[in-house]
C-alpha cells in the first residue's frame, strides 16, 4: 500500500530529490498564476467556486497517489468535459483574468495618473448640486481594471473636470444624460457611457443604480450615483452599493472618494504595492504552498524516480565532399537509451533524434565509425544518454567517376 503523506515522508522525499533552478522557477511561475487566480476569484466574490475546483484536484491527486484505478480513470475519461464545464462556469472570471494579465499598468512599476485635489472637489460640488436638483447622474472613476470590455458606447469629450461641466452633462436636455460620465485623470474622458446591469436585483433602486452595481461587480471602479426620484447619493464599489444618508454626505463621500484615489490612482508611496511581501501576504503564502504541493504531488510523487526509454534513431552523414557517395551502410538505425525524470521526456521530440556523423576528412574505401554520445543530436540537456546499440557502424565511401564531359 502507498505510504501515507506524512510531514516526515514529504521532507525525506523532498530532501533526496535533485532540485535545480528549473524546478524553483517552475514553482514560482505556478505560484504567480495561482496568486492571480486567487485574487481574481476573491475580487469577484467567487472564491467558493475556486474552492470547489481545488477539491476536485485534491481528489484526483489522492486517487493517483493511492492507486484508485476507477477514480483516476473516470477523472481521465471526463477530463475534456471538466475543461468545457470549467470554461462555461468561469467564462466571466477567465475573461477578466486574461484582461488582468494583459494590462501592463497593473504592475507596480507602471505610471499612474495623478488626480489633482481640485478634481474631487469639483466632482463633489457637482454631485451635491445634482442631488439638490434631483437630477440623475452616474460618475465613474476607473481603477486598475480595463473597462473597455464592460462599458460600451459613449461620446468622447476630453474636457477638464469642473462642477459646471458635469452638471451640463447630466442636464435632462443633454443627449447623453442617461449614461455615465467617465473621469480619467483631470478630464472627462467620455459621457453617455452604457454600463452593464447587475446580475442580481436590488430593491428600492432603479436602472441607473443597477448599472452602477453591475460595473462594481465586474471591475474595481468607484461609481457615484445620484437618484433622479429622491435626490439620494449612492456609492457603488467592490460589488456593493450603498445609499448615503443626507447628513453623512459631507463627510463620507469625500472620505470614500479620497481613499479610492489614494489606493488606485496616486503615484509614489501613497498607494499599496502589490509586490510588497506584507500586502496580500495570506494569498501569496497560500499560492506558494499550493504551487509547492502541486509540484511535489505531480513531479516527485506521481513522476518520481528516473526512467529509461529506448529510441530507434536514424543515421545521417554530413560534410561529405561532393565527389564521394556512401553505400553499403549497416546498420541504418541505432538504438539510443535515454534516462531522466518522467516530466523531462515531455520536452523530447523523438522525430528530431538522429545520429549525425561528420565525414569532412573521410577518404574513399571501407569505413568503420565508432559512435559516441556527441554524435547524438536532438536530445534535451535534461536527459542522459546511457547506451548506444550498436556502437560501431560500417559503410563504404566510393568516389564518383568523372563524367565524359569532365575527362
Amino acid at each position: 500500500m502507498a505510504q501515507l503523506l506524512t510531514a516526515g515522508a514529504i521532507f525525506a522525499n523532498f530532501s533526496s530529490f535533485d532540485i535545480g533552478l528549473r524546478d524553483y522557477l517552475d514553482m514560482i511561475v505556478v505560484a504567480f498564476l495561482v496568486y492571480a487566480i486567487v485574487l481574481l476569484f476573491k475580487k469577484t466574490r467567487s472564491l467558493f467556486l475556486f474552492n470547489g475546483v481545488a477539491v476536485l484536484v485534491l481528489i484526483y491527486i489522492f486517487a493517483r497517489y493511492f492507486g484508485l484505478y476507477l477514480t483516476s480513470y473516470l477523472f481521465s475519461f471526463f477530463f475534456g468535459f471538466f475543461v468545457i464545464i470549467f470554461v462555461v462556469v468561469f467564462q466571466r472570471e477567465l475573461r477578466r483574468l486574461f484582461e488582468w494579465l494583459s494590462l501592463w499598468r497593473k504592475f507596480p512599476y507602471s505610471k499612474r495618473e495623478l488626480i489633482p485635489d481640485f478634481v474631487s472637489i469639483q466632482v463633489i460640488e457637482a454631485v451635491v448640486a445634482l442631488a439638490r436638483a434631483k437630477t440623475g447622474a452616474i460618475i465613474v472613476f476607473p481603477g486598475a481594471d480595463n473597462l473597455d470590455m464592460v462599458a460600451a458606447g459613449g461620446i468622447p469629450l476630453g474636457g477638464r473636470v469642473s462642477a459646471e461641466l458635469l452638471q451640463s452633462i447630466f442636464d435632462p436636455s443633454s443627449p447623453g444624460h442617461d449614461g455615465a460620465a467617465m473621469i480619467q485623470g483631470d478630464r472627462v474622458r467620455a459621457f453617455g457611457v452604457h454600463l452593464p446591469l447587475a446580475r442580481k436585483g436590488i430593491k428600492k433602486f432603479g436602472t441607473r443604480h443597477r448599472a452602477a452595481l453591475g460595473l462594481a461587480e465586474r471591475s474595481d471602479a468607484f461609481i457615484i450615483v445620484v437618484s433622479e426620484e429622491r435626490g439620494v447619493i449612492s456609492i457603488a464599489e467592490d460589488s456593493d452599493i450603498k445609499a448615503l444618508p443626507e447628513d453623512s454626505v459631507a463627510d463620507e463621500l469625500p472620505a470614500r472618494l479620497h481613499d479610492f484615489l489614494r489606493k488606485h490612482l496616486l503615484e509614489g508611496d501613497a498607494g499599496p504595492k502589490s509586490w510588497h511581501p506584507l500586502v496580500n501576504w495570506k494569498e501569496k503564502l497560500t499560492s506558494l504552498l499550493i504551487a509547492f504541493f502541486l509540484w511535489y504531488a505531480f513531479i516527485i510523487q506521481l513522476g518520481a524516480g528516473t526512467i529509461t526509454k529506448n529510441f530507434q534513431v536514424p543515421v545521417e552523414f554530413r560534410s561529405l565532399p561532393a565527389e564521394y557517395l556512401i553505400e553499403s551502410i549497416g546498420p541504418t538505425e541505432i538504438s539510443v537509451s535515454l534516462s531522466g525524470r518522467n516530466q523531462d521526456f515531455s520536452f523530447l521530440n523523438a522525430d528530431k533524434l538522429k545520429i549525425s556523423l561528420d565525414l569532412e576528412d573521410s577518404v574513399a574505401g571501407a569505413q568503420k565509425y565508432t559512435i559516441t554520445n556527441d554524435d547524438v543530436v536532438g536530445a534535451p540537456d535534461t536527459l542522459s544518454i546511457v547506451n548506444l546499440t550498436p556502437k560501431v557502424i560500417k559503410f563504404n565511401i566510393k568516389k564518383i567517376p568523372p563524367s565524359p564531359q569532365e575527362q
